[in-house]
C-alpha cells in the first residue's frame, strides 16, 4: 500500500495497534506462555518483543526527528506529501525468517499485560511527537533497519504497523495450534 499522507500512516499504527490488543485480550496464562515448539515463541513472548522493539523504535523516531529540526528540514502548511511504501519489504518478510536481534529478544518474564501496557504508553508518546513529525520533512532522514537497509522515518513508522501485523499472525496461528 502507498501512503500519501502522516495520517494514514497514524491510521495504520492505530489499527494494527487495536487489532494487536483485541487478539491477546481475555487470554489466560497457560494461553499466554504455549508454545507449539520449544524454538517458537510464546504469545508473551511476541508481545514482550513488540514492546521492546517498540521501545527502541520510539527512541529511533525522536532522533530523526530531531535531526530534521536541526537541519532545518521543515514541512510548509498543506505541503504535498511524497508518497511512501514499505510494499517491497513486507512482501520480502512473507517468505523469509528473521532472528531478533539480541536486545529485543524476550526473557520469557513479562506478562502480555504488562507488554501492553508498555506498547500502549509507546503510542501514546508517538502520538505526542506526532505533531513534529507533521512539521518535519523526515523523508531524507534514514536509519538502517538491520535487515532491510536504510529506512527513512515515514518507512520506519510504517514498519513499526507492519511488525506488529506480523506477529499478529503468528499470535493468530498460536491461538489456533491451542484449540487442536
Amino acid at each position: 500500500m502507498i501512503y500519501h499522507s502522516i495520517a494514514e500512516i497514524f491510521d495504520a499504527l492505530d489499527a494494527a495497534r487495536a487489532r494487536l490488543a483485541a487478539s491477546v485480550e481475555g487470554l489466560g496464562e497457560g494461553q499466554e506462555g504455549f508454545r507449539p515448539a520449544p524454538e517458537r515463541w510464546s504469545i508473551a513472548e511476541i508481545m514482550e518483543h513488540l514492546a521492546a522493539a517498540e521501545a527502541s523504535s520510539l527512541r529511533l523516531f525522536h532522533k530523526l526527528v530531531q535531526s530534521a529540526e536541526q537541519a532545518g528540514r521543515t514541512r510548509a502548511d498543506g505541503e504535498a506529501f511524497a508518497p511512501v511504501s514499505i510494499a517491497e519489504h513486507t512482501e520480502r518478510s512473507r517468505v523469509e525468517k528473521y532472528q531478533a536481534p539480541e536486545a529485543i529478544r524476550p526473557t520469557s518474564r513479562v506478562p502480555v499485560a504488562d507488554s501492553l501496557a508498555s506498547l500502549g504508553d509507546s503510542l501514546a508518546a508517538l502520538h505526542a511527537l506526532r505533531p513534529r513529525i507533521e512539521r518535519a520533512d523526515c523523508a531524507d532522514q534514514r536509519f538502517p533497519h538491520p535487515v532491510f537497509g536504510p529506512l527513512n522515518l515515514y518507512q520506519w513508522l510504517l514498519f513499526t504497523a507492519a511488525h506488529e501485523e506480523r506477529h499478529l499472525a503468528q499470535i493468530n496461528a498460536l491461538k489456533e495450534a491451542m484449540k487442536g
